[in-house]
């Protein structure tokens, strides 16, 4: 009986000595610490509200949350409706490819083909823009293209109210006018 658990001993050290050894480098992604405070959502829709009233509604494919940098970075297409001093009404869009949210300096930031719209039915688009919420202004030093129902313009920069009802093109290059 001795010899016989002799062995087994034998063959448990071996099988301890060969599971342990890591000649893959499997364990190496054992040792990369996970960023603290970053949570990740998909099909994020969310809304914003100031006294009570709706502010913002956010919807993005995915959003990266930096608690502790205390931002947001939105990624697979992002939409944000601006609505009324009531809540009641959307007065203003802009969709993206993506964006990032400042949340302490209350600014958002929209790239990649980006378009705007306001209830007089003009159309901006462009690579960049952004929106500071503190201030209720939109604007961008990118090159900027507006459709409005009766002309295109075309400019470097913009500036606009957050409904983008009054806008100004820092830089105006041109205007087509639309056939009536």
């Amino acid at each position: 009986m001795p010899l016989r658990w002799l062995w087994i001993e034998w063959i448990c050290l071996i099988c301890l000595i060969t599971a342990c050894s890591d000649s893959s480098g499997g364990a190496e992604r054992f040792k990369i610490k996970p960023e603290v405070g970053v949570d990740r959502m998909e099909g994020v829709d969310l809304w914003f509200y100031q006294s009570g009233f709706e502010k913002a509604h956010l919807k993005a494919g995915a959003m990266l949350w930096f608690r502790n940098g205390n931002r947001m970075e939105m990624d697979d297409g992002l939409t944000v409706d601006v609505y009324d001093a009531q809540g009641r009404q959307v007065i203003s869009r802009i969709s993206a490819r993506r964006g990032t949210r400042d949340i302490a300096k209350a600014l958002l930031e929209a790239r990649g083909s980006v378009v705007a719209n306001n209830l007089a039915g003009d159309t901006l688009f462009t690579e960049q823009l952004f929106m500071d919420e503190k201030a209720g202004r939109v604007y961008t030093g990118a090159p900027v293209r507006i459709r409005t129902p009766r002309e295109w313009l075309v400019g470097d920069g913009l500036e606009a109210n957050r409904d983008l009802s009054e806008y100004r093109i820092l830089r105006l290059k041109g205007n087509v006018r639309l056939g009536s």
